[in-house]
């Protein structure tokens, strides 16, 4: 029993493997960068500059770093 299991378990793993490896084909994002809408490099610039966290900015200081 034990064996016919380890080998069931074998061909599954393999059929997640093939999954996860057809996904990141077409999700890789050190290809295919996704837009996060938001100038990080400024946004990290203001935080540091006014000693907050991301976290507590209000929506309206998160505006002022939006791009389309």
């Amino acid at each position: 029993m034990n064996g016919l299991m380890k080998n069931f378990n074998l061909a599954e793993s393999s059929a997640k493997d093939k999954l996860a490896q057809d996904f990141i084909k077409t999700v890789n994002p050190y290809r295919s960068k996704p837009s996060l809408h938001i100038d990080l490099r400024l946004l990290a610039k203001y935080v540091k500059e006014t000693n907050q966290s991301i976290g507590k900015l209000s929506e309206s200081e998160l505006q002022k770093f939006k791009i389309d």
